[in-house]
């Protein structure tokens, strides 16, 4: 996998003497000149270190040290991590109530366990331990703004910090995939379904304020497939991400087989079926229609 063919954790290795080290035919870690062998493949100064620093990184995979391996790699090479942790990953999006304190509404996870879903109000305490399960993080554009909105409302102390978090907005940025993630999704024709296409996070708040202000479970159930489809579909878009920046670099190693969301819909119609209304939406429900016989008796 390309985190074996990977250099930069080297100290003054960056992409370009990375590409050269491959030009050499210094493929691996394993095909790195040992000592006292030929001649050097950076200097002789910086053989020994470089010796030691892939010693570093083979020690840290051995005991699947994602941690330890983070501190080695850049962080815009983080991708390359993926394959070897793919079974810890955790695909996650939020949708918030659109305040100046963004308020976390749904929430949806999806790893090698399933889909999973918290909601404000349900069971959105349990969100923390659900996702410090998990150690390497997937978003899109989660370090900016989902981790930080879920940071500021659960606290520093309770809210976990992943071994890694690999953002997918940046990596398929430098991978020439523009846009946002709807438009990237449409480009490698990944879309939507019609009733959710045209679907935006504005809609998002909207269709949570209208579950909170009525009880309206059908706009609820809708905010809940639209912000699975973003969870889920990361999964598709890491596995293309990963070949695409594959053969970006020319590096002869497998390509992941790419998800099919096919795979989960069924899990999505049952958990959107089992969201019924709560004891509170019922009385929210009952509260509006008296005030409507109120109004209409005015």
């Amino acid at each position: 996998m390309m985190l074996q063919r990977t250099f930069q954790h080297i100290p003054g290795v960056g992409p370009y003497r990375e590409k050269d080290l491959w030009a050499q035919g210094i493929r691996t870690w394993d095909d790195f000149p040992a000592a006292g062998t030929g001649a050097p493949a950076i200097s002789k100064k910086s053989d020994g270190v470089a010796r030691e620093y892939i010693a570093k990184a083979r020690e840290a995979l051995a005991r699947k040290d994602l941690r330890g391996l983070v501190e080695l790699v850049p962080s815009r090479e983080h991708w390359r991590l993926y394959p070897d942790f793919a079974e810890d990953a955790l695909f996650f999006d939020i949708e918030t109530d659109g305040r100046e304190q963004q308020v976390p509404t749904v929430v949806s996870l999806f790893d090698s366990a399933g889909l999973h879903v918290f909601i404000h109000g349900r069971n959105m305490d349990a969100l923390p331990e659900a996702m410090a399960a998990r150690r390497l993080w997937v978003s899109f554009n989660g370090t900016c703004f989902d981790a930080p909105v879920l940071r500021d409302y659960f606290g520093e102390s309770r809210f976990p910090k992943p071994d890694a978090h690999i953002d997918l907005r940046f990596v398929t940025k430098r991978l020439g995939m523009g846009g946002g993630l709807k438009e990237i999704e449409d480009s490698l024709g990944m879309g939507r379904p019609p009733h959710l296409r045209g679907v935006n996070g504005w809609d998002a708040v909207l269709l949570w304020r209208a579950y909170k202000a009525r009880g309206d479970v059908e706009a609820l159930r809708f905010l809940v497939e639209y912000n699975l489809y973003d969870a889920f579909q990361l999964r598709t878009l890491m596995d293309v991400t990963y070949n695409k920046g594959a053969d970006e670099l020319n590096q002869d190693v497998p390509r992941l087989p790419v998800f099919h969301r096919g795979d989960v819909l069924y899990d999505v119609s049952k958990l959107i079926l089992e969201l019924g209304p709560t004891e509170r939406d019922m009385e929210t429900i009952a509260r509006v229609r008296s005030q409507d016989r109120d109004l209409r008796e005015l």
